[in-house]
This record gives structure tokens, sequence and C-alpha cells, in this order.
């Protein structure tokens, strides 16, 4: 990899990092989500110098083409990310499923007490 492309590659990983920190610090972002962004900038800066070691690594277990192996694990850390991000969003939705209920369920008693104090001739 060219000096070129290895500066830019540490530029991006430093841009993204500091983009999440200031989301972060307005409130823009959640804390919990941040880590993994997180980490994502910092491996990106890892990653300008990744070629020194997965092309030793990528013969030593036999891949004859060294960015299959890098592709393979973006491939498997974007499933692990999607599956996190699917357990968040079934979370939410029972969330969302449940606050429905409880609004509803308190519509329903604000219209009963209403219907009864206009039924109410005695006040």
């Amino acid at each position: 990899m060219s000096i070129g492309m290895r500066l830019m590659t540490v530029a991006l990983g430093v841009i993204l990092f500091f983009i999440v920190f200031e989301l972060v610090r307005r409130n823009k972002f959640r804390e919990e989500l941040s880590i993994i962004w997180f980490a994502v900038s910092i491996l990106l800066v890892a990653g300008s110098m990744a070629d020194l070691i997965i092309d030793p690594f990528a013969k030593k277990i036999g891949i004859g083409y060294p960015p299959a192996l890098v592709f393979a694990w973006m491939i498997f850390c974007l499933i692990i990310a999607l599956i996190y991000f699917s357990t968040v969003i079934s979370d939410l939705k029972g969330k969302i499923k449940e606050l429905s209920q409880k609004i509803a369920l308190m519509e329903f008693e604000m219209d009963k007490r209403h219907k009864g104090k206009k039924e109410d001739p005695a006040e």
C-alpha cells in the first residue's frame, strides 16, 4: 500500500472518530452505539498497516489472495453488527407496543371518566 493511501486511511479514521465524538457530545448519538463506531474508526486507523500483518498471515493459512481474508473478516463483522441492531430493533418494537397499549388504556379511562361526568345531573 502506498504512503498516500496509508495517510488517507489514517485521516479517514481520525475524522470518523471525531465525528462520532462530536455526535455523542451533542447528545445526537447514544453512547452504547458510539462504542461500535469508535471501534470502527480505530480499526480504520489500524487498517493502514494491516497489509503488513494480513499478507503473511493469509499466506500461512493458505489463502492465495490476502484481500479475500479482509473481505471475509469484514463480512463477518457486518453480520455481527446486523444481529446486534436486529436485537435492538426487536427490543424497541416491543417497548413501542407496550407503550401504545398503555396509552390506549389511559385514553379509555379518560373517556370513561369524561362521559361519566357529563351524564351525572347532580353536579
